[in-house]
C-alpha cells in the first residue's frame, strides 16, 4: 500500500487511507497512531491502527505496512508546435529535459519517462499526444499530457542571377513571382505570395532590390475560438469565465491558461441543470458573487445563476418577452442586456426598452426607472454600481448616464449624438459605448465600441482614450467591436474584443495582450499557450537591372516643344481667349501633353489649350512627356500674357415706366474709356452721352458700348420695361346673342404669362388661366353662374403690383 504526499511534502493519515473496519459502532473510535507523514517518512513504514467501541474487549490494534511516497511536481506546460525541415520531417524533441520537474522532498530520487520516446517521427501538421511521467524511487508518480504539432514552413529557392527585367514602351512592368524564384512547402498548404516593389516603372531603372516574401500562415486547429464573445468576469482567484455569445456556452478560462466549458455547450436553447446538460440561448451579460455563484443574461430573457459546482437554475424570468414584475420566475424581461451586482447581492439588468430591472437576493423584480419619455434612456447596454449604490449606465445615445438611489438620472460624460473626442463631461463624446466598470479609485472604463476604443473617465468627469500597444509582433493592438469589459484581481483590465473573437488584457500602461481567440469563429477549447496559428513566413532579397524599354538603366533626354499663341503677342482685352499651341520637331512624338498656367496644371492632354480666364502676366508653359523609353519631362520655354483691362459698366437695376413716361439710364462707369454709344436709338434722345433720356413706347433692351484708349470694349445691356394701361371691362352680359358674350381684356394680349384668377362673393375660385388667350364666358363647370358682382385678381407677371377689381354679369 502506498501513500503519498501533497505537493508541500506533508499528509495527514485517516484510517480510511489504510484499514477497512468492520464492526465499529455508531460511537465507536478509530486512532491512527502515525497519523502526520512528511518528507522523512518516506519509504517503508508502518501505520498502527487502533478500533474500539467502547466496552472492555472491543479494542483491536492492527499494525499495517505502507510505502510512503513523495509527489512530484512538474512546471507550467502547454501543447507545443514545432517547425519542420524542408521535406516536411521532424523528429520529436526531448520534452524531459524541459519539462523538468521537482520535488519537495530532498531526499526523493525521481526519474521522468516520455512517451512517445524522443526521437519519433512526427506527421507534419497533426498534433501527437505527449505523456511525461516522473516517479520517485518508491512509486510515487505524477503525469502530465500535451500535444506537439509539427508545421511545414516555406522555403524560396532563388532564381540564379544576373536578373533583368525590361520595361514596357509604356514605361512599366509587373513583377512575378516566377521571375525571383520558386516558393515551396513541403505539406503542399496554400501559399500567399507578396513582391514588393510589384510594378516597375521609369523611376525604378538600374539596380534594384526586389522582396519576395511567402506565406502559408493558418489558423491552428487546436488553438481556442470563441463564437461572438460578448462579456467575462474574472473570479477572485483569477479565472476568466466568458459569455460566449453564439456557442450559447460559459467558457472558462483557468489562471494556468486551461479553456474549458463550464456551462451549457451542448447546444442552445433552454434547461437549467447541471453544466453539461443546461442549455443557454445567445449570452449577453455576466457577473459574480462573492461566493463565486455566476449571472447570466441570455435571449430566453431570463437571469440565470451558475453555482460554483456548475448547476443552472433561474432566478428571475419567464421566457416572455414583456417587462413585469413580480417574484422569481412570476417576473419577466424585455431583451435584457447587461447585468451586474451590488454588495447587499442585488442585481440590476439593463433592458432593449430602455429600462433598469432589479432582483433583489430573494428574486423579487422591480422596474427602477421611469418610462423612456421621462427617463431619456435611450437603449442602455452596460451597467456598473458603486459602494454608494449608484448606477452607471452605457446609452446608445452615446452618453455615460449616473442613476442615483433616489432615481436621479445625470449625464456624467458625452452627449445627445455620437463622436469620437476626449475632454470633460459634455465636451466628450462617444460612439455606442457598450461594457463599463469601474474601479476602486472612482474611474470608470468603458468600451466605445464604434470608435474601437476604450475610454477611461475619472471622478472629475474627465474622459480620455487609452493608449494601447502590444509588445508581441504577431499580436494586434487594434480594437474590433469591443463589448465586454471588467477588472481582475490585479487591476488589469479585461476586454471582450467580439469582432475579433479574443479576450485580452489590458494593463494600467495600455499595453494589451491576447489571452485567448484567434479571431477565428469557433467552440474550441485548450490551452491559451498554444500558438493561434501555424505555418510560417519567409521572406527573400533578389537583387535585379530594371531597364527601360531601349535598354538602358537611366532615363534619357525628353522631347521639348515649343509653344506659340493666338495673337501672336499674347496681348488681348480682359474676357477675349488666347489660343496657345504646342509643336514638337519632325518625326518626334510625345504621350502627353501638360499645360500649366504659373506652374499649375490646366486643360487637357491636347497639343492645344485656350482660355479667357488668364490675367495679366500670367505665365503659360507646355510640358510634354514620351514614356516610350523613360523619356525625362521637358518643359517649354514661357509665354507671358499681356491682359489689357476693358471699361467697366455697371446697371443698379432695369427701369419700369408708364407709356408716355421717360427715364434716364444711369450706368455706373469706371477705368479708361474714350468713347460711349448706346444702341438701339430708337426711344433715346442722345446715343452717345453717358446718361441719356430713354421714352420708348415699348419694352425694350438698350445696350452701352464703351471703348478704352487701347480698344478694349465692354457691351452690357439694360432693359426698360414699358406698362401700357389696361382697360378691364366691369360689365359682360353672357346671354347668347353674338354681342358681349365673353369678358374681353384686349391689352392682356401684350401679357402672355399673366395669370387671371375669378372669384364670387364667398371666395369661391371660379375661373383661373395662365395667360388669357380665352376669355371667361361666365360659367364653371360649364354651368352659367347667376347674374352678379364677381371678383377678380389679374397678376401681369412683370413685377407690378396685382390689378383687381369687380366685374358684372347681366342677362
Amino acid at each position: 500500500m502506498r501513500l503519498q504526499l501533497d505537493e508541500t511534502g506533508h499528509k495527514t493519515v485517516v484510517f480510511t487511507d489504510v484499514a477497512d473496519v468492520t464492526g465499529l459502532v455508531t460511537n465507536g473510535t478509530t486512532v491512527v497512531n502515525t497519523p502526520n507523514l512528511d518528507c522523512s517518512s518516506l519509504g517503508a513504514q508502518s501505520i498502527s491502527v487502533t478500533a474500539s467501541n467502547g466496552t472492555p474487549g472491543t479494542t483491536v490494534t492492527q499494525s499495517i505496512p505502507v510505502i510512503v511516497t513523495s509527489k512530484p511536481v512538474f512546471p507550467d506546460y502547454h501543447d507545443i508546435t514545432i517547425p519542420a525541415d524542408n521535406s516536411c520531417n521532424t523528429l520529436l524533441p526531448d520534452y524531459t529535459t524541459m519539462f523538468v520537474p521537482h520535488d519537495i522532498c530532498p531526499n526523493a530520487i525521481l526519474s521522468i519517462k516520455q512517451e512517445p520516446l524522443p526521437g519519433t517521427p512526427l506527421n507534419v501538421n497533426q498534433p501527437t499526444n505527449i505523456t511525461l511521467t516522473a516517479s520517485d524511487q518508491f512509486g510515487g508518480i505524477t503525469a502530465i499530457f500535451f500535444t506537439v504539432t509539427s508545421y511545414a514552413i516555406p522555403v524560396i529557392f532563388p532564381r540564379p542571377g544576373p536578373i533583368t527585367l525590361k520595361l514596357s514602351e509604356s514605361g512599366g512592368y509587373q513583377v512575378q513571382v516566377a521571375d525571383l524564384g520558386s516558393p515551396f512547402v513541403c505539406d503542399g498548404s496554400t501559399l500567399t505570395n507578396t513582391i514588393n516593389p510589384q510594378n516597375l516603372t521609369c523611376a525604378n531603372l538600374g539596380n534594384q532590390t526586389i522582396t519576395l516574401t511567402s506565406s502559408n500562415l493558418r489558423p491552428n486547429p487546436q488553438a481556442v475560438t470563441f463564437s461572438v464573445p460578448s462579456d467575462a468576469i474574472t473570479d477572485a482567484a483569477g479565472n476568466i469565465y466568458v459569455a460566449d455569445g453564439y456557442s450559447c456556452s460559459i467558457r472558462k478560462i483557468a489562471s494556468d491558461g486551461t479553456v474549458t466549458t463550464f456551462a451549457g455547450g451542448s447546444g442552445c436553447g433552454y434547461a437549467d441543470g447541471n453544466a453539461t446538460t443546461a442549455k443557454f440561448k445567445v449570452l449577453n451579460g455576466i457577473t459574480i458573487d462573492p461566493s463565486g455563484n455566476l449571472y447570466v443574461i441570455d435571449e430566453n430573457d431570463r437571469v440565470r445563476k451558475i453555482a460554483p459546482d456548475g448547476t443552472v437554475t433561474t432566478i428571475a424570468g419567464n421566457g416572455q418577452n414583456q417587462t413585469l414584475d413580480g417574484l422569481g420566475t412570476a417576473a419577466s424581461f424585455q431583451d435584457p442586456k447587461g447585468i451586474t451586482i451590488d454588495a447587499a447581492g442585488n442585481l440590476y439588468i439593463t433592458q432593449g426598452d430602455y429600462l433598469i430591472r432589479k432582483v433583489t437576493p430573494g428574486g423579487m423584480v422591480t422596474t427602477i426607472t421611469a418610462p423612456s419619455s421621462v427617463s431619456k434612456l435611450n437603449n442602455p447596454v452596460g451597467v456598473t454600481t458603486d459602494p454608494l449604490g449608484n448606477l452607471y449606465i452605457t446609452d446608445y445615445t452615446s452618453a455615460i448616464k449616473k442613476i442615483a438611489p433616489d432615481g436621479t438620472i445625470t449625464i456624467i460624460a458625452g452627449h445627445d449624438g455620437s463622436g469620437f473626442t476626449d475632454g470633460i463631461g459634455a465636451a466628450a463624446s462617444f460612439n455606442q459605448p457598450k461594457g463599463i466598470t469601474r474601479d476602486n479609485l472612482g474611474n470608470l472604463y468603458i468600451t466605445d465600441s464604434k470608435n474601437n476604443a476604450i475610454r477611461k473617465i475619472d471622478p472629475s468627469g474627465k474622459v480620455i482614450t487609452l493608449v494601447l500597444s502590444t509588445t508581441n509582433p504577431n499580436d494586434k493592438a487594434t480594437l474590433n467591436n469591443p463589448i465586454g469589459i471588467k477588472l481582475d484581481p490585479f487591476g488589469n483590465l479585461i476586454v471582450v474584443d467580439t469582432d475579433n473573437e479574443r479576450i485580452v488584457r489590458i494593463t494600467p500602461s495600455g499595453q494589451l495582450t491576447t489571452i485567448a481567440g484567434n479571431g477565428i469563429v469557433g467552440n474550441n477549447n485548450g490551452n491559451t499557450n498554444t500558438p493561434a496559428m501555424l505555418g510560417g513566413t519567409v521572406s527573400i532579397d533578389v537583387p535585379v537591372t530594371v531597364l527601360s524599354s531601349i535598354n538602358s538603366t537611366s532615363p534619357q533626354a525628353g522631347i521639348t516643344s515649343t509653344i506659340s499663341s493666338v495673337p501672336a503677342d499674347a496681348t488681348v482685352c480682359a474676357g477675349k481667349s488666347i489660343d496657345f499651341t504646342a509643336t514638337i520637331p519632325n518625326g518626334t512624338s510625345v504621350n502627353s501633353y501638360q499645360w500649366q498656367v504659373n506652374g499649375v496644371s490646366v486643360g487637357t492632354n491636347q497639343s492645344t489649350f485656350s482660355s479667357n480666364n488668364l490675367q495679366n502676366d500670367d505665365v503659360v508653359t507646355c510640358i510634354t512627356t514620351n514614356n516610350a523609353s523613360c523619356t525625362v519631362p521637358q518643359t517649354s520655354l514661357p509665354i507671358q500674357v499681356h491682359i489689357n483691362p476693358a471699361p467697366g459698366i455697371v446697371f443698379d437695376q432695369n427701369p419700369t415706366i408708364k407709356l408716355g413716361e421717360s427715364v434716364t439710364l444711369n450706368p455706373q462707369l469706371s477705368g479708361d474709356i474714350v468713347s460711349l454709344s448706346w444702341s438701339p436709338s430708337f426711344g433715346l434722345n442722345s446715343t452717345t452721352t453717358p446718361y441719356p433720356l430713354a421714352f420708348p413706347g415699348v419694352t425694350t433692351t438698350y445696350y452701352l458700348t464703351a471703348t478704352s484708349s487701347l480698344n478694349c470694349q465692354t457691351i452690357v445691356p439694360v432693359t426698360v420695361t414699358v406698362i401700357s394701361p389696361i382697360h378691364i371691362p366691369n360689365t359682360f352680359t353672357p346671354n347668347g346673342d353674338g354681342f358681349n358674350d365673353v369678358w374681353k381684356i384686349d391689352d392682356l394680349v401684350n401679357y402672355p404669362n399673366c395669370t387671371v384668377n375669378i372669384f364670387n362673393r364667398y371666395g369661391q375660385a371660379l375661373f383661373h388661366t395662365n395667360g388669357y388667350g380665352t376669355p371667361w364666358d361666365g360659367t364653371y363647370h360649364g354651368s352659367q353662374v347667376p347674374p352678379g358682382t364677381y371678383y377678380y385678381i389679374i397678376d401681369l407677371k412683370n413685377g407690378s403690383k396685382p390689378l383687381s377689381g369687380w366685374v358684372a354679369i347681366i342677362r
